[in-house]
């Protein structure tokens, strides 16, 4: 019987038959090998991920820093949100129609988590805003009212057309009802608790009649003759109609907090919440440049086309800044096309797009002058 005493080392050695010794031995020789193999596999996976690192840093513009043998990538690991600045651009909806976004920022969330945003599909990130105000003409808004919020097949209202009168907006239209009937609401904008559009009628015509009091002379109101129950956007409650902001327009999906809603001129103009998380605006997402309209990207990842940025760093800029930059982002490889783009010495991409409505036309390029 082998007699081993841990607590006295040079026991194990003097009393140990050779066997033991051998397998002693043997196991100090495997676990040097293991050692050497574990170093010469992380010199190799760190030499591939310094290479691979690199060259997302060449073709995509991310950022790789050395520093005492790491890599650092800052989309990735340390600031994997993407921030989006837009100033003074008409993004269109629809070829004929736009939201004037007088200025927005906010964050750009992929819809699918983990996931990059994608330019080309206006459905793979939404927008959460942390300031901002936009407007809405009446043109704009009655396209948009007939195509994305009573465009669904059966729908009780059609031919929308929407004009500005003061502090209202007067709504012309046919609904359906049996049978079709033309009519006329004139109605205040406001804002309910739970941030919905309220649609308040003032007045209200049918055939060319009140048909407020005949409504409320019948003990009807007009929840009696108006089923929204399939609109996604608007539902109807006693007189009110209220819509949805957040569910209006089309993809991208547009998430925020409305505090203030009123006519201007010929436009329905929105303000949005502005919360604490803007301040990253004034410094991280600051955008390089005093030029009038643009979009500016920071942070996270964004693919277009074949190409994807880390550590993005994207403004896309107004060929001709004396009008609004008019932006579809569901063609705007159109737009990148008929531009051109150039690489900063920070490794940030400039685009300068021409505006939609002047795809075809020349236009001088703009001299934009850099952040100093």
């Amino acid at each position: 019987m082998t007699d081993i005493r841990l607590h006295r080392p040079t026991d194990v050695v003097r009393r140990a038959p050779h066997d033991v010794l051998v397998r002693i031995a043997l196991a100090g020789v495997v676990t040097c090998f293991a050692a050497a193999a574990l170093t010469r596999s992380s010199v190799f996976s760190r030499r591939d991920e310094i290479a691979t690192a690199t060259t997302t840093a060449a073709l995509h513009g991310g950022t790789t820093a050395l520093h005492g043998g790491t890599t650092s990538i800052a989309a990735a690991d340390t600031l994997p949100r993407t921030w989006l600045e837009m100033k003074n651009v008409n993004l269109r909806v629809a070829t004929n129609a736009v939201v004037g976004v007088r200025h927005l920022r906010g964050e750009v969330i992929p819809t699918t988590r983990g996931s990059s945003a994608i330019l080309d599909s206006t459905g793979s990130f939404s927008i959460r805003i942390t300031s901002g105000t936009v407007s809405l003409s009446s043109a704009d808004l009655g396209v948009i009212l007939n195509k994305f919020v009573f465009g669904y097949r059966g729908s009780p209202l059609k031919n929308l057309r929407v004009k500005m009168s003061g502090s209202q907006l007067v709504q012309t239209g046919t609904m359906h009802k049996g049978v079709d009937i033309h009519f006329e609401i004139t109605a205040t904008p406001s804002l309910t608790d739970s941030g919905f559009i309220r649609l308040h009628p003032t007045k209200v015509r049918v055939l060319g009649v009140n048909g407020e009091s005949l409504l409320h002379a019948l003990g009807l109101h007009l929840d009696n003759m108006l089923d929204l129950s399939k609109s996604a956007a608007a539902r109807v409650k006693g007189d009110d109609i209220y819509l949805d902001p957040s569910k209006i327009l089309p993809p991208p999906a547009i998430v925020g907090r409305l505090v203030a809603v009123r006519v201007e001129g010929d436009a329905l103009v929105q303000e949005f919440a502005k919360l604490p998380e803007d301040s990253v605006f004034d410094g991280y997402a600051r955008a390089d440049s005093v030029a009038p309209n643009y979009l500016f990207f920071r942070g996270g990842r964004l693919r277009f086309g074949r190409l994807e940025m880390r550590d993005t760093e994207l403004q896309i800029l107004d060929l001709d800044p004396s009008d609004p930059f008019d932006l579809f982002l569901a063609e705007y490889n159109k737009q990148l096309t008929a531009g051109y783009s150039r690489n900063r010495r920070n490794l940030s991409l400039q685009a300068f797009f021409p505006d939609f409505t002047d795809l075809g036309r020349p236009v001088a390029a703009p001299v934009v002058a850099a952040r100093p």
